[in-house]
């Protein structure tokens, strides 16, 4: 109750969601206004194929046993579920990398993603593991940093939106991992003169009698001292459909809500980094995030 409690006051002092009711489902994309909660629409809804966001398509100078080898240890001997890889923009020859090994095996379907959705079946924990590799042509494929580990435990009471999954009511900890990893975010994230970061997307999905959620969180790698290191991790949208009872022609209101958070990079530094602003889409909220050299990582401002 304590918690819950907590949980209540914190999300109304966040973000106030952007809701709507509409009489029928055809009515629903019109409406939506992040472009988050659309293109959630667009592929859950709709139908429509999912990008490559994890680069299982590899180039040609990459294979996924080459990948796997790199980035795998060697007391991990659950086969690989997923093995991407996307090239850096700006660095020729340079490849985020990523492999999961256990949880779900992945469909036939160009939906490529890490899933450690539990469906009830029996199947091994995911570890996910990520590395940045450089890859010339007649040349074997190297790390350039040590690769890491990654959980994906994200704080969902630290945000600007004012919902969140609700596996956070079960969870014994302010922080939980995503239902699943499904792309890089190669946006250009210059953290600091001449270094650059790179994202990877986590997204929770719920189902519900009408309707659904769907969540997802933003994590920024980063090679600080040789290792790939996670700098930062934070909520970053949500999008709700509640239906209603139905109508007598078959059609059925269904309540909207959502909200969305952008990440920009500020002129301002501090040690030596730039500063970041975590801004809801409709400005009505930010957060302030700045580099702390005791944990090398950003951390809310004041903290």
């Amino acid at each position: 109750m304590v918690k819950m409690l907590l949980y209540l006051l914190l999300t109304m002092a966040a973000q106030p969601a952007l809701a709507e009711t509409v009489h029928s489902l055809d009515q629903v994309p019109a409406r939506l206004k992040t472009p988050e909660a659309k293109h959630t629409f667009a592929q859950q809804i709709e139908g429509k194929p999912a990008p490559d966001g994890l680069g299982v398509h590899l180039p040609p100078q990459l294979s996924a046993p080459q990948i796997t080898a790199l980035l795998v240890p060697a007391d991990d001997k659950v086969p690989p579920s997923i093995v991407g890889a996307r090239p850096l923009p700006g660095q020729p020859s340079v490849y985020a990398a990523i492999v999961c090994t256990g949880g779900n095996m992945p469909g036939s379907s160009d939906d490529k993603r890490c899933d450690q959705s539990n469906f009830g079946i029996p199947r091994p924990d995911m570890h996910v593991y990520l590395g940045v590799i450089e890859a010339k042509e007649n040349e074997s494929p190297h790390l350039i940093a040590k690769p890491a580990a990654i959980d994906g435990l994200v704080n969902w009471h630290d945000t600007n939106l004012s919902d969140a999954p609700t596996a956070l009511e079960d969870a014994n900890s302010d922080q939980i991992p995503p239902d699943t990893f499904d792309s890089f975010d190669m946006a250009a994230y210059t953290i600091a003169p001449n270094q650059r970061a790179f994202g990877l997307r986590g997204e929770w999905s719920e189902g519900y009698a009408g309707g659904g959620a769907n969540y997802i969180a933003l994590y920024l790698f980063a090679v600080i001292d040789g290792t790939l290191k996670q700098i930062l991790a934070v909520p970053m949208s949500f999008s709700k459909d509640i239906a209603g009872d139905w109508h007598a022609d078959g059609t059925r209101d269904h309540d909207l809500t959502e909200g969305a958070n952008v990440l920009v990079v500020l002129k301002h530094s501090t040690s030596g980094h730039f500063d970041l602003l975590l801004k809801a889409r409709d400005g009505k909220s930010h957060r302030l995030l700045k580099w702390s050299e005791a944990s090398n990582n950003y951390q809310p401002a004041g903290k």
